[in-house]
């Protein structure tokens, strides 16, 4: 029962076989004539066009304060490089950006793109999530950001219908980098104003307790005839002001990060730490190394009122430093706001390509030559399933 099942089967394999030599040319004819027929559907298909923007963030130098870093949401300087700088350079260049609806308003706007018929036979509604599907962003690890655009064309497209894709693409390119440029200086320029502002209001209220300090300090001066003290008053002094200074800084830069991250962020951590370490040297150079008694080993000896003059004097002087130190970070942050430098650089601007992205008639050609000859060998195993020669077939 076997052996005539094994003849059968090898009878029907040697007539296909026969039969895919016999019509070899046939099966040839067929395939090109699908693969032609491919051809013809990629002129009927929509043709998408891309177009590629490429662009480079502009390095910002940072002149170290960490307030505009922290009220734009990024690490102070010294502690960027602990998270990592670079995670932020290119932070506006982002796809939840080039999802945004304002940046699609702009491109709308700035493009132009309500004179072409294309872009005016979409929907009012279905504009602005055209526009979000079209753009795509890569990034790529030299720093370069490629911002593409895709557009297509309806089916049956004619040769003025490419031409518009095609122009379409780059406009929006274009207009996509120019968008996300004004974006990031508006971003900037309200970072800025906001950190001038705040050092404004910082500034003002230390204005006010120097100016006190500078009257009672004339006052104690003149009502007990201090004019100087010894060389070891003035040590103690730069030491305290040094670090009183550092810890004022620290704890602007903590309650600014308060009011941009949680409580439990890293940069939050990190200040608290550089509060607290700072707290502890603080208070060791007030007391000489003993927190108990304040000045216990340096001013030991001095009266009463030389301790008092230093102390008085030591208030003034963190004060000054602080003043000086908002004003220079009142001056970078008026600068940043006012200032009209480009946040990124057109490396290469988009121009409109010639040739579409799809289809590709090429592999379209190949795919449906490949389809042509699968149908002529599925065609010829019908034909012989149902020829004499295949008993066992038909007794099936």
């Amino acid at each position: 029962m076997q052996e005539p099942q094994e003849i059968s089967s090898y009878r029907e394999s040697s007539v296909f076989l026969i039969y895919i030599k016999h019509n070899i040319k046939k099966i040839l004819i067929v395939s090109l004539c699908c693969s032609i027929i491919g051809i013809l559907i990629s002129y009927i298909l929509p043709h998408t066009y891309s177009s590629t923007v490429m662009v480079l963030p502009v390095e910002q130098k940072n002149g170290g304060s960490g307030i505009a870093s922290l009220l734009s949401g990024n690490l102070p300087s010294g502690l960027g490089g602990i998270m990592g700088a670079n995670e932020s350079k290119n932070s506006f260049l982002s796809p939840e950006l080039l999802l945004s609806r304002t940046l699609s308003e702009m491109i709308e706007k700035q493009g132009n793109l309500k004179k072409y018929d294309q872009y005016l036979s979409i929907p009012d509604k279905d504009k602005i999530s055209e526009l979000r599907k079209s753009l795509s962003i890569d990034t790529r690890r030299s720093g370069i950001v490629l911002l593409e655009a895709n557009w297509s064309t309806g089916f049956f497209p004619s040769y003025q219908d490419k031409e518009q894709s095609s122009l379409l693409a780059s406009i929006i390119a274009n207009q996509a980098a120019y968008g996300i440029d004004i974006i990031s200086k508006n971003k900037s320029t309200s970072t800025a104003k906001r950190a001038r502002v705040f050092i404004d209001k910082i500034m003002a209220e230390n204005k006010a307790s120097l100016d006190s300090h500078y009257l009672a300090l004339q006052q104690f001066q003149k009502q007990n005839k201090i004019v100087e003290l010894e060389e070891q008053g003035k040590l103690i002094i730069g030491n305290a002001v040094l670090m009183g200074t550092e810890l004022a800084k620290a704890q602007i830069e903590l309650d600014i990060a308060k009011q941009q991250f949680q409580s439990d962020a890293p940069a939050v951590t990190l200040l608290q730490k550089k509060v607290s370490s700072l707290q502890k040297q603080f208070s060791l150079v007030q007391s000489g190394g003993n927190s108990s008694d304040q000045f216990s080993i340096n001013l030991k000896k001095i009266p009463e009122l030389g301790k008092k003059y230093v102390i008085m004097l030591r208030d003034i002087k963190i004060m000054e430093q602080i003043n000086a130190y908002l004003q220079t970070q009142r001056t970078q942050e008026y600068i940043q706001e006012v200032r009209d430098f480009p946040e990124i650089q057109i490396v290469e601007k988009a121009i409109p390509e010639i040739k579409h992205i799809f289809p590709k008639r090429s592999i379209i050609a190949i795919i449906f030559f490949f389809l042509g000859i699968i149908l002529s060998v599925f065609y010829g195993i019908i034909k012989a399933s149902r020829q004499s020669s295949f008993p066992s077939l038909q007794k099936k």
